[in-house]
């Protein structure tokens, strides 16, 4: 007996072992630019010289962007989408779940689609959340879900973050349903930005439609698994609970119910226009990557703002590409002041590299790590979503981006850049350093120093991952 759990234990260690260096090892190995999405790229319109039918608000502060949510799912009346890459059951999560809960009631179709590992990390033991999945009319999808089949693929996120209501709006952006990036906690929490969008017309809105037409893609993937909800008196408690939440919440946002000035509160847009990056859960072509190369290709000033930069050498390549015909700034978390370590440890290796490309870079000390995501692309186009420059949101997770033809939107987040980089220490591409206005430095304690020495040696064959 002994010798059979011995030999058991190893072939278990052995096939562990596989496991790893399967996950570790696919990924280096990146497909390369697809030359035919290229030629699509040149037949899509970006800009329009009228306004269209889709209007726009930029939500930046964290307590406006979980009171925009709950004013959606608050009136929704027919059907609500919300795919998102983290929700968890803590303070304002459940916020979240209770206006759900409160929709599934009265009857709304809901579907929620989550990425794999984040449900089973921060949900399975969620009685809010199996309450809410227990209506006959929510469906829970979950994307590659963790399993014994599923082992040697789980490097491949859903990383979307976006949510439909009725279809005539929904919201679209970098942040995560969980308390870092929702409410007014100011402790642990980033910074970030969403972008909402309402259509005017009846169904003629061109980015909500092709957002409902990836949902549906997505939603039909073979690596999504689905599930229906089988309502259970078991969960009477956890009804009650999210119940006395959206009680809560109503006495404090008393419009989250009545709530109808959509067009009224937001800005008008030339064209919106939504790109991905594929949606199996496998290595992908960087399609958004190539997507702001092609926008950039006559551009005079392009703005990058990225919690982190992870470049290969295609990544770098199209960096000083851009740096070749324009002025290229890079707006990141200082190391001082990131929240991701991976990031942050990687740019203190890849630093050279960086300025190699032509950009000039800003180390921001924000109050608060930015955990935003957007382009910026002389003073009309926008493009904010998901996407991190990094080499996972490039060659490994679904990620999605608005490309918005919006001088009002441009105009908005470039101030919001200007300030940004006053908090930052200006490094130019010759290794010039100066401290902007509103800068404030901070230095590394021994500790921290160390941890970060550690990590710059542990990280180098593992940058694909990051």
């Amino acid at each position: 007996m002994k010798k059979i759990l011995k030999r058991t234990g190893k072939i278990f260690c052995l096939f562990l072992l596989i496991v790893v260096l399967v996950n570790i090892l696919s990924p280096l190995f990146c497909r390369k630019p697809d030359e035919t999405y290229v030629e699509s790229l040149r037949k899509t319109e970006f800009t329009s010289e009228t306004a269209g039918v889709e209007r726009i608000c930029c939500i930046d502060d964290n307590e406006e962007a979980l009171l925009w949510r709950l004013r959606m799912i608050g009136t929704a009346k027919e059907s609500i989408v919300l795919s998102t890459f983290d929700l968890r059951a803590d303070d304002n999560g459940t916020k979240i779940l209770a206006a759900l809960n409160c929709a599934a009631a009265r009857g709304v179709k809901i579907q929620l689609l989550i990425d794999g590992i984040y449900q089973q990390l921060f949900l399975a033991g969620s009685s809010d959340f199996q309450a809410l999945a227990s209506y006959e009319n929510v469906e829970v999808g979950v994307y590659n879900p963790v399993t014994p089949v599923n082992l040697f693929k789980v490097n491949y996120r859903m990383h979307d973050k976006y949510l439909i209501v009725d279809e005539k709006m929904y919201l679209l952006g970098g942040r995560n349903s969980n308390d870092i990036f929702l409410g007014n906690q100011t402790k642990g929490i980033n910074e970030d930005r969403d972008i909402l969008v309402y259509d005017t017309s009846e169904g003629q809105g061109e980015s909500l439609n092709q957002l409902e037409d990836y949902f549906h893609k997505i939603w039909k993937e073979s690596c999504v698994s689905i599930k229906n909800g089988k309502q259970s008196s078991r969960y009477t408690d956890a009804y009650r609970h999210m119940e006395e939440i959206y009680i809560s919440l109503l006495k404090r946002y008393n419009d989250i119910e009545t709530y109808s000035a959509w067009e009224k509160d937001t800005i008008e847009a030339n064209k919106i226009t939504l790109i991905n990056n594929g949606i199996e859960a496998g290595r992908k072509t960087p399609q958004v990557l190539q997507t702001i190369q092609y926008l950039t290709e006559n551009a005079d000033h392009v703005i990058i703002q990225t919690p982190y930069v992870i470049c290969n050498g295609y990544m770098y390549d199209v960096l000083q590409g851009i740096s070749d015909h324009a002025k290229l700034q890079i707006v990141l978390n200082a190391v001082e002041k990131g929240s991701n370590p991976w990031g942050c440890t990687d740019y203190l290796n890849q630093k050279k590299k960086i300025l190699e490309t032509g950009a000039d870079v800003y180390e921001l000390m924000n109050d608060y790590p930015v955990h935003t995501k957007a382009v910026l692309i002389n003073d009309r186009l926008s493009v904010v979503g998901s996407y991190n420059l990094d080499m996972r949101s490039t060659y490994l997770d679904t990620e999605l981006m608005l490309v918005i033809d919006s001088e009002k939107l441009s105009q908005q987040i470039h101030e919001t850049e200007s300030d940004y980089m006053e908090k930052s220490k200006e490094v130019l591409a010759n290794g010039q350093e100066t401290e902007g206005a509103k800068y404030q430095g901070k230095v590394l304690n021994r500790k921290k120093k160390l941890y970060y020495g550690v990590l710059r040696i542990i990280i180098r064959p593992l940058r694909q991952l990051l």
